[in-house]
């Protein structure tokens, strides 16, 4: 395994090459233990290089399966990741061999993983969080892609009960100037937000769903 980073963008680019394992889904799944992921949201990008052989003469060719660089937004989308690597890495070896070479899937020779780093760029609508907090308040806007408003108006006008209801804010709704602004909101426009209502506005995130640990994505500090 041979890790190391480049360009600004790259978290991580690792080689891995340690696996003694024939069969590809079985590869797949102990390359999950050897992918080190300790930040989301991020981008993945991987490259399979395989091994094929001819049953008679066992000549050897090596050939690359490129997997279409993906987002991968919490933990919980990690495995629908692995899943859809092995279903496409799976039919392009189908393909690879029905072009009647003669060539057959041997084993794969060697993984390189590429993690990028990825910023949500847009507030849009209600994610549901699979743990309960007395400090976040998460609008439950499941038919708009207002939460960015729902959000600044859940602050500056707090309720006892219910405070994930959209209802509670929709009469204040007028009191937030989004002039010019298309929800939903991308990052770049937070500033033009904050201008016309003069507001502050700090942008935090979550490393995942199930876990209360956040990160600044977008800190002010005036």
């Amino acid at each position: 395994m041979t890790p190391k980073k480049s360009f600004k963008d790259i978290i991580s680019e690792t080689t891995i090459d340690d696996i003694e394992e024939p069969d590809a889904t079985k590869y797949i799944n102990l390359l999950k233990d050897k992918i080190v992921i300790d930040q989301f949201p991020l981008k993945i990008k991987i490259i399979i290089t395989s091994e094929f052989a001819t049953p008679i003469a066992f000549d050897r060719i090596e050939s690359h399966y490129s997997h279409p660089a993906k987002v991968v937004l919490t933990q919980n989308n990690l495995s629908k990741f692995y899943d859809d690597l092995i279903d496409k890495f799976k039919a392009w070896v189908d393909q690879f061999q029905e072009r009647g070479s003669g060539f057959d899937f041997n084993s794969i020779k060697s993984v390189q993983v590429k993690l990028y780093k990825y910023e949500y760029q847009r507030a849009s609508s209600y994610i549901p969080l699979q743990f309960k907090s007395k400090n976040i308040i998460n609008v439950q806007n499941k038919n708009d892609n207002k939460c960015f408003l729902w959000s600044i108006l859940a602050y500056l006008y707090p309720v006892v009960k219910n405070k994930q209801r959209v209802t509670n804010y929709k009469e204040y709704e007028d009191e937030i100037s989004m002039r010019g602004i298309e929800y939903p909101v991308a990052k770049e426009d937070i500033p033009k937000v904050e201008k016309q209502n003069n507001l502050i506005i700090n942008v935090f995130a979550l490393k995942d769903q199930t876990n209360k640990q956040t990160f600044g994505s977008n800190l002010c500090f005036k």
